[in-house]
């Protein structure tokens, strides 16, 4: 469950590169060698960079400590989840339900849907299907989902 410390989103910048390397070093790693059979240093760190510099780049913080990194793209017709990691110490503590929650209740308000993907070997599909989500489309590594609002009718 949530803390008593408030969950906040800032900017990320370049700075932030590190942090995005640790995070996915401690979240993904094992999803990544055992889907690409390696773990490649030069490329995280490269993508780290990249995506910390992102102007969709944000730094999720627990009072003023990060905790993890989310990168949101907002289109027309949907908005797209990049990334969205947390430290291991920091997962399962609704931080992320709190944080995705959000993100459903601005596309909900446009009347957009919410995409993302996950690796096929991630567990967090199931979280993501419990927020409503469903695989749209599947491919040897990721599982590609979507949710999408739900129609206005009598009660909305």
């Amino acid at each position: 469950m949530l803390s008593s410390e408030k969950v906040t989103l800032r900017p990320a910048t370049k700075a932030d590169a590190p942090l995005f390397y640790r995070v996915i070093d401690q979240t993904m790693r094992e999803f990544i060698v055992a889907t690409w059979g390696a773990w490649n240093e030069e490329r995280v760190q490269r993508e780290s960079l990249e995506n910390s510099a992102s102007p969709n780049a944000q730094v999720i913080q627990v009072g003023n400590v990060p905790v993890g990194v989310l990168v949101v793209e907002r289109k027309p017709t949907y908005i797209q989840v990049q990334q969205i990691y947390l430290l291991p110490d920091h997962q399962r503590k609704g931080i992320g339900r709190y944080l995705i929650e959000g993100i459903i209740a601005e596309a909900t308000h446009g009347n957009l849907s919410v995409r993302l993907r996950v690796l096929t070997l991630n567990p967090a599909k199931q979280f993501y299907e419990k927020l409503g989500f469903v695989v749209t489309e599947t491919s040897h590594e990721f599982y590609f989902m979507e949710r999408v609002p739900l129609p206005r009718g009598l009660f909305t």
